[in-house]
């Protein structure tokens, strides 16, 4: 017998001080019907919970577990699928995000006793995201593209701006040109003891292997001054825990679908 658990939740978020302590750990209700229907539920609320503490906000999350009464009952869940939309992760702004793993194994002995969800092993998952301009606008301050963007760029605008010392780099915005696959990502330099210094850094973005995005002939415009000074193609690796099978740009933003490693 296979079983589906599907977990539908409204708009959360996982800093929410009004949250009760009943709300913040697993249900202590659970139906009173036969132990495989009861199992299934509290594990379905454990992914509910572990999902939550992964983003900071999310305003719907759809969760659907799939699984067989032997498999859910050794704390393997065969096919687990979420649909989220305006999530937030670790500062990106995320319009619609779908995950699609399977062959999950987490702690169910523990979970039964009330305990918090935790993956025994590496999980290979299929997703895919939406990200709008507007979304990746609100996302360039998080640390994440900083500590991204920054090594990956500062050399080349010390090379072509001929800086005698490195400025600190602060990211504050961005755009899409979906009709020219062209992104626009807007920053300043503080030079050490002087006024800040406002630019726009304009670049194509394509996919170059399953594990690298190419930042193409980037150039980059100091806004108190009208030249434009070409880059060089940047490359940024994403790991070997990454491959990304599609990236393309639409009229509303950026689609971005592939694989990942989710470690426990």
């Amino acid at each position: 017998m296979r079983e589906k658990e599907i977990v539908k939740l409204p708009s959360v978020s996982s800093d929410r001080p009004e949250l009760s302590r009943q709300e913040e750990g697993l249900p202590v209700t659970p139906p009173r019907h036969q132990s495989r229907s009861r199992i299934g539920w509290v594990l379905s609320s454990a992914v509910k919970f572990w999902l939550r503490s992964q983003v900071e906000s999310v305003r719907e999350l759809e969760v659907q577990i799939e699984g067989g009464d032997r498999q859910i009952l050794q704390g393997v869940i065969p096919q687990v699928s979420l649909c989220g939309s305006d999530a937030i992760y670790q500062g990106l702004h995320l319009t619609t995000l779908e995950v699609h793993g399977t062959g999950i194994q987490v702690n169910l002995k523990d979970i039964l006793r009330g305990k918090s969800l935790h993956l025994q092993h590496p999980v290979p998952v299929v997703v895919r995201l939406h990200l709008t301009e507007s979304g990746l606008n609100a996302s360039m301050r998080s640390p994440l593209l900083a500590e991204a963007f920054t090594p990956l760029f500062l050399p080349q605008f010390a090379l072509a701006l001929s800086w005698e010392s490195e400025p600190t780099l602060t990211w504050e915005g961005a755009a899409i040109l979906s009709s020219q696959e062209t992104l626009i990502l807007r920053g300043s330099f503080n030079p050490p003891s002087q006024a800040a210094q406002p630019f726009l850094l304009q670049t194509g973005l394509q996919l170059g292997n399953p594990s690298e995005l190419h930042f193409l002939n980037p150039t980059i415009q100091l806004l108190s001054d009208s030249a434009v000074m070409p880059l060089e193609t940047v490359i940024l690796p994403l790991g070997s825990d990454v491959a990304i099978s599609e990236l393309r740009f639409t009229e509303t933003g950026l689609i971005c679908q592939g694989q990942l490693t989710v470690l426990p």
